[in-house]
């Protein structure tokens, strides 16, 4: 093999966001003539169309603690069995998440001001629709729920009561006059517009307040059913979580039946009960709860060291999702990406001195629970974990990482990235990125690092919402992603040295 014991900054520098720590030497073993086999085992000779299809068409959406989510656990640790791996556990996690949850049937109707269906879709950890106890269909007139502030609430004590509450008036959403989000620029990769300026803190306290005032005041009223306008336009449900989602998992009521209303229908809706008009709508929605296990699990699977196998690098990705869609890339892609990066690693059969860990997450949409969960349990285990590497940011081609302000890592990764510049790797950006995974293990101090990716629709398209399909998959993005993760992780194996700690501790 022909190793390059020092790459050439000339001839293979990834651009920065900012310099390396002052002074810094770093000289990276970078084997050339095994790049070319990663690229060739997961260019063409890829299997991520095949996973991708299973996972997200037999499998569907993996709702934490769901029937999916368990079945999507199984199929995992089945397939890591089948390629080899060793090792493999479906842990539970040491703490009850709650009931699990699924939808059974939906319909809907406007009656008033005309008849046409209605275009919802429920939350999760929502109720069913019920008369006498019993699942049923109601008809209920429509109120507009309209509370700017906290003297707002008393107006609507009494008129709740069997409604169908319109909850808050739609957002307003403008045409598109730009493109839609497709890829990076070099620009964009090299100098990204500056963070958005957050509200006053105070402001959004004020919204936590008004918000669980409003929820108190719909759990006195009981209306029959809640609905609130997707804050995407063009037909798109941006799926959350039921507003009393959190109480319905941990409890054994049934809790109010909640609905995501197309943002064009809720907007009409919305504007005729405000003029005093009749809205009425007739309604029928059966979910069905979970009480045969409170406790999630979570996938790991390795491929055993050589000298140093008591250390560990890891690669992982969030494998839940919501449950509109069917999860593709938020975030089944990531966790296929990473799936098929142990397949290329597993099936070169090169030698890597480290374990090579994959986790595969549940409960990530809930607060990064079963990441954070996981490294509670293996506390002790911390120490020896050299690296994690995490992909959750859609279905686009990986163009470098950040180094989440770990600065000693940014000629590591420009030398071990260098090699890939020709599909589209070509920053390593200094700060930090969150919302993920990785934050569970900076937080530990366990080095942890998000890979960037080209946006593609994630964020005005696909991201939580019922049109998170295989349709939106761009399955050579994910060959490539899989190639570029499987090059990092077996580079970073085999570094003489483990990876530096951050200087401290991300709160």
């Amino acid at each position: 093999m022909k190793l390059l014991s020092r790459v050439l900054m000339a001839g293979f520098a990834l651009h920065l966001a900012a310099p390396a720590a002052r002074g810094q030497v770093v000289s990276e073993s970078v084997d050339l003539s095994a790049a070319q086999k990663f690229r060739d085992e997961g260019l063409t000779r890829s299997k991520m169309d095949d996973l991708a299809t299973y996972l997200t068409d037999v499998i569907g959406a993996r709702l934490t603690n769901s029937p999916a989510s368990r079945k999507a656990n199984a199929w995992a640790a089945e397939t890591f069995r089948s390629w080899g791996l060793t090792n493999v556990k479906i842990e539970p996690w040491d703490s009850a998440f709650g009931r699990g949850w699924e939808i059974v049937s939906y319909s809907g109707r406007i009656l008033s001001p005309w008849p046409k269906p209605l275009a919802a879709y429920p939350q999760a950890w929502s109720g069913s629709t019920l008369v006498k106890g019993k699942p049923a269909t109601v008809s209920c007139q429509a109120v507009a729920l309209d509370i700017k502030d906290s003297t707002d609430i008393p107006k609507y004590s009494g008129k709740l009561k069997g409604a169908c509450v319109l909850r808050g008036a739609p957002r307003v959403v403008g045409p598109e006059f730009t493109p839609a989000e497709t890829r990076l620029t070099l620009d964009e990769l090299i100098n990204p517009p500056p963070p958005r300026a957050a509200g006053a803190p105070g402001n959004f306290q004020q919204f936590q307040r008004l918000n669980t005032l409003t929820n108190q005041l719909l759990h006195a009223e009981q209306p029959a059913v809640v609905l609130q306008g997707s804050n995407w336009t063009y037909g798109l449900f941006l799926n959350g979580g039921h507003f009393d989602g959190r109480t319905a998992r941990d409890s054994v009521y049934n809790p109010i039946p909640h609905l995501i209303v197309a943002h064009e229908q809720y907007g009409t809706l919305w504007r005729v009960a405000q003029r005093g008009l009749p809205v009425q709508l007739e309604l029928n929605l059966q979910t069905r709860f979970l009480d045969d296990n409170r406790y999630p699990t979570n996938v790991t699977a390795e491929i055993t060291g050589t000298d140093k196998a008591d250390e560990v690098v890891m690669l992982g990705a969030h494998y839940d999702s919501w449950h509109s869609g069917t999860g593709a890339t938020d975030n089944g892609a990531g966790s296929l990406v990473m799936m098929e990066a142990m397949r290329i690693l597993k099936t070169l059969g090169l030698p890597m001195r480290r374990t090579v860990r994959i986790g595969l997450w549940t409960g990530e949409e809930q607060g990064l629970i079963g990441s954070r969960t996981w490294l509670r349990i293996h506390q002790a285990e911390l120490a020896k974990i050299s690296a994690y590497v995490n992909v959750d940011n859609g279905t686009g081609k990986l163009r470098g990482i950040w180094d989440q302000s770990n600065s000693a890592a940014i000629p590591i990764f420009q030398q071990i990235l260098a090699p890939l510049q020709d599909l589209g790797v070509v920053v390593v950006r200094h700060g930090n990125t969150g919302g993920t995974d990785h934050l569970s293990f900076v937080a530990q101090g366990v080095p942890g690092f998000n890979f960037i990716q080209d946006p593609i629709e994630y964020g005005s398209r696909t991201h939580h919402s019922n049109v998170d399909t295989y349709e939106r998959l761009v399955i050579d993005d994910l060959k490539q992603a899989a190639t570029v993760v499987a090059w990092t992780v077996f580079e970073l194996a085999n570094r003489p040295e483990m990876m530096p700690r951050p200087a401290a501790p991300t709160p």
